[in-house]
């Protein structure tokens, strides 16, 4: 899992790991998005150089002119219990980090 040291992993219960699994979820899910996008521009690029070598200079097909816009829609269907969940689980990894690299807790 990822964020978990394997000290933490043994040593909890799978109540205190689930901020980790969000957050593992969550990469997942934002690096899904991305090669969805990746696989959109490629198609949107291949459209465009076929419909140029079949056309020929009666009309030029043009690529985009800027990036797909996801990130207002995902912005839009975000809630409350979403930004909470995403907070949990920051905190969580940057709570084991502070551990592991100082040590302990109190020190």
């Amino acid at each position: 899992m990822i964020g978990v040291s394997e000290e933490r992993f043994w040593d909890s219960v799978p109540v205190e790991l689930e901020p980790y699994r969000k957050m593992d979820e969550m990469q997942q899910e934002r690096l899904d998005q991305q090669m969805w996008m990746m696989g959109a521009y490629v198609t949107h690029a291949v459209g465009v150089a076929v419909s140029n070598a079949l056309n020929g200079k009666k009309s030029r097909a043009k690529y985009l002119g800027e990036p797909f816009s996801v990130s207002e829609k995902r912005e839009r269907e975000r809630t409350p219990e979403d930004d909470l969940l995403r907070f949990s689980a920051w905190v969580a990894v940057y709570n084991d980090n502070f551990i592991r690299t100082h040590g302990g807790q109190g020190e």
